[in-house]
């Protein structure tokens, strides 16, 4: 029989650039058991640790002759996931997430329906806002994104450009704009339904 090591080994070996957490693995065996396996692995530079609870076997680019890690957005879901969270980035976390930025963010922010938490990840904050539970968990993953990015451009400064942008993001949302949208304020139902025109045209 593979021992527990072994058959964690072997899934990161699988998967480099995955980001696991402990709890993926606790179906192989006991807290403890598990817990040691990782912690053998890491001492062993088998795996890396990227967080408290997180870890990884990073990919190596032949083109770039060297380790690649998890993008920032990757471990904030992992963290959503990890913890049975609902999460959307916000602010310029957002406007990067739909193309409207292209600029590099120091401090990744998500709005989330669990407690405010604020983790470094290389040089990079990650921080999850608390907020209530109907900003986030009543509409899709992909809508709530958009709004958040409508809300950090703010009323008054929407162009034409970034509705046209905006519009490229929309295509993988499913909502019916007639009816789920109509909780929100009317200035950015009024975009969302600009956005929506654009799309169909």
């Amino acid at each position: 029989m593979i021992s527990i090591v072994n058959q964690i080994e072997n899934l990161f070996s699988k998967n480099p650039g995955k980001i696991y957490s402990i709890n993926d693995f606790y179906y192989l065996g006991t807290k403890n058991t598990v817990k040691s396996a990782i912690y053998r692995l890491n001492e062993q530079n088998k795996i890396t640790r990227i967080l408290d609870g997180l870890y990884t076997k990073p990919k190596y680019s032949e083109v770039l002759n060297e380790y690649s890690f998890p993008d920032s957005n990757l471990i904030a879901d992992k963290l959503a996931d990890k913890f049975s969270w609902t999460i959307a980035p916000t602010g310029d976390t957002a406007l990067n997430v739909t193309g409207l930025s292209t600029q590099v963010p120091n401090e990744y922010i998500y709005i989330s329906d669990g407690p405010y938490r604020e983790y470094l990840y290389r040089n990079k904050k990650i921080i999850f806002r608390h907020t209530t539970n109907r900003n986030i968990t009543c509409y899709s993953k992909e809508l709530s994104i958009l709004i958040q990015a409508i809300k950090a451009l703010g009323k008054d400064n929407i162009r034409e450009n970034e509705i046209k942008r905006l519009s490229i993001y929309l295509r993988g949302i499913q909502e019916n704009f007639k009816f789920d949208i109509l909780k929100l304020p009317f200035w950015i139902q009024g975009v969302l339904k600009r956005i929506k025109e654009v799309l169909d045209e």
